[in-house]
């Protein structure tokens, strides 16, 4: 295991890695879909219709936070807000066919972004990191 100081510094590195990943993303983006709204529209294409307060906490935002990208989301015809069919008083959102188009047109996008921060590990090293990567979240997903 390693020492504490180690630690901090991992932590410190994973937290820049993400920042840096957020500010590619922001950069050169025609539809202006933000990471947690790209997030949510891709749970919901992969998992079907959900409640904010299960997208919320999939993503890593506040119901705030949820509202504010769902809101967005609907503004632009990305998804829709549905009843549920067991409980009128629930609203999942559902991703519509725009939602879709707009996943499919963004994959180029996220595929370059993808090479651009990993560009610098040769195929052993990623091979690697997702060995690490796998082996860190086996007990959680």
């Amino acid at each position: 295991m390693a020492n504490h100081d180690e630690l901090v510094e991992l932590f410190g590195l994973i937290k820049l890695h993400n920042r840096l990943w957020r500010s590619e993303w922001s950069k050169d983006n025609p539809q202006d879909i933000s990471i947690s709204q790209l997030q949510t529209l891709d749970a919901l294409a992969n998992e079907g219709p959900k409640s904010s307060s299960y997208l919320s906490q999939l993503i890593g935002v506040t119901s705030g936070g949820m509202t504010v990208i769902s809101d967005k989301l609907v503004r632009l015809g990305l998804v829709q807000r549905i009843n549920d069919e067991s409980d009128r008083r629930v609203v999942k959102l559902e991703i519509t066919d725009k939602g879709r188009t707009v996943l499919r047109d963004i994959h180029g996008k996220r595929v370059a972004l993808m090479e651009k921060m990993y560009h610098k590990l040769d195929p052993e090293e990623f091979q690697q990191l997702l060995r690490i990567y796998r082996k860190l979240l086996s007990d959680y997903v």
